[in-house]
């Protein structure tokens, strides 16, 4: 089979498509033919090593954390699953990953694809629907009427968080360039701040809930447009600056895929609650250029290689 793989940590250069054996699914695993993967903030920092003090990383890697796809094989112990099914999943960051024709996910970690999804929109409700889903939902806590800011909210993760914050009822304000102002209100955005020109911490005042992304003096400033018992919640691995308001919490959201998220998410995506959005579909001989698009940023949805 064809994989996107690593060899050393680096730059664009060190990718390869390369030739590889189809994997054996170890107990608990399904093996998947993939037919769409998306692109994640992990697949660069991979490569580039910023992971490497989170888990350990043996070369030759193949990068990726999700897809959709087959169930063409099923590991000792995999009852509830079967070969022919139709999924979308999330694979362990310290394993070969899912930018290939196969690849082996845990099944715990899969889930039936929603019908109403073709496989590059299911695609998106792995790793992106998981980190907007478990700092609102399960950190967070958000209710009905409570006020939520979200940073980023065109992105690939925040463009499903404001959907989700929209689903829970509550009042929605996000950051974004002024180009994406329509295209987040359209999801669910009340409030909508051009982060060139104005000031989020003062346009959004007393918060129950901050959503960031971003990292480093927004994750700092984010304090300021909250209120006293406010929740603060962060996804990234950027370089974090100190929070000194000691009566709101700051919580950090480990992205883990579970049967139970997955099924709630499909749920909400059959339901038309949660609609992914795609930038742009890559023919999968075109990853490093989806690759490179992914680490420049400022996008409107998610990547998707197509395969």
């Amino acid at each position: 089979m064809r994989a996107w793989r690593i060899r050393r940590y680096g730059g664009p250069e060190v990718l390869a498509l390369e030739e590889t054996p189809v994997p054996d699914p170890f107990p608990g695993d399904v093996l998947v033919r993939v037919a769409a993967a998306s692109a994640n903030p992990s697949d660069w920092r991979l490569r580039e090593g910023q992971l490497k003090k989170a888990f350990a990383v043996t070369f030759p890697r193949t990068i990726g954390r999700d897809c959709a796809g087959t169930v063409v094989a099923l590991g000792e112990g995999v009852t509830d699953l079967a070969v022919g099914a139709e999924i979308f999943g999330v694979g362990a960051p310290e394993r070969d990953g899912t930018h290939a024709e196969y690849t082996c996910l845990n099944a715990n970690g899969v889930m039936a694809r929603p019908a109403a999804l073709p496989m590059t929109s299911a695609t998106t409700l792995g790793v992106a629907a998981l980190s907007a889903y478990i700092p609102l939902v399960e950190l967070a806590r958000l209710a009905a009427g409570e006020r939520v800011l979200i940073h980023a909210g065109a992105g690939g993760v925040g463009h499903l968080a404001l959907q989700i914050a929209r689903h829970l009822g509550a009042e929605v304000i996000t950051t974004c360039s002024a180009g994406n102002a329509d295209f987040c209100r359209s999801l669910g955005a009340d409030r909508v701040i051009d982060y060139a020109r104005e000031d989020f911490a003062a346009a959004a005042r007393d918060c129950d809930v901050v959503f960031d992304m971003l990292g480093g003096a927004v994750h700092e400033r984010s304090a300021a447009a909250m209120r006293p018992g406010g929740r603060l919640v962060y996804i990234h691995g950027d370089p974090i600056q100190r929070v000194v308001r000691t009566e709101i919490q700051v919580l950090n959201a480990p992205i883990v895929a579970t049967r139970e998220r997955l099924s709630r998410i499909a749920e909400w995506a059959a339901a038309g609650a949660l609609k992914p959005h795609l930038e742009r579909i890559y023919a999968f001989e075109d990853a490093p250029a989806m690759y490179a698009a992914s680490q420049r940023g400022h996008g409107r949805g998610k990547k998707v290689l197509a395969l």
